[in-house]
């Protein structure tokens, strides 16, 4: 199997495309925004479903979105990235504040994403934007442990020298972000395929890809 992280950049996308992150996002430090939770934070969610299709992890799909979320959040706060989390946080919290929530009172987050996930109304922008936002909240609020993350794979954590990467963050240097969490993933006993990076000129592309070699 061959895994690829595609991540576009607000620095090339149209005046269109720039205006919907504005909004999402606000207008104030909108690089920044965009970079640490594109180019640093979602280089890692995008990296969980590599490795749950990697280990043979069987989840919904809504339940996977929860779980690379929490694997996320998981790793950075393992190696001592709160205060970047921290922030992130403010980020998200600013921003689903001002988006009304559209779980009815009778059913929990989860319940309701499930019920409607595929449908028409997950085509909504604003909705989608609001899932996948409040699910990083959602597993900053749980705050599981790492290893606990890590055993649903079905591995298991080893005593390993683990690093940050220093670099700024931003397009150019999300690459370095991404190598330096899958070394120090590898250390500590995880097996973590290749994955590559392409940077998209399309900032609305932000997925991974996995592809059959033979």
């Amino acid at each position: 199997m061959k895994y690829k992280i595609i991540s576009g950049m607000y620095e090339t996308g149209n005046a269109e495309q720039q205006a919907g992150y504005e909004q999402l996002f606000g207008k104030d430090e909108i690089q920044r925004k965009f970079d640490l939770y594109f180019h640093w934070y979602n280089l890692i969610h995008e990296m969980g479903h590599c490795l749950v299709a990697q280990y043979g992890l069987k989840k919904s799909d809504v339940q996977e979105e929860m779980y690379v979320n929490e694997f996320a959040v998981g790793y950075y706060r393992f190696i001592g990235e709160n205060e970047k989390l921290e922030e992130l946080k403010s980020y998200l919290q600013a921003v689903t504040g001002q988006i009304p929530s559209p779980v009815p009172a009778d059913q929990t987050f989860v319940s309701f994403f499930e019920s409607i996930w595929g449908t028409e109304q997950m085509m909504n922008v604003m909705l989608y934007g609001y899932f996948q936002l409040s699910s990083v909240l959602e597993a900053m609020k749980n705050d599981r442990e790492f290893s606990d993350i890590i055993s649903e794979l079905g591995a298991v954590i080893s005593p390993a020298e683990i690093k940050k990467c220093e670099e700024t963050i931003s397009a150019a240097n999300a690459e370095k972000h991404l190598s330096t969490a899958m070394e120090n993933l590898r250390v500590m006993g995880l097996k973590v395929p290749e994955i590559s990076l392409e940077l998209a000129e399309d900032p609305m592309i932000q997925c991974a890809r996995f592809y059959n070699v033979f």
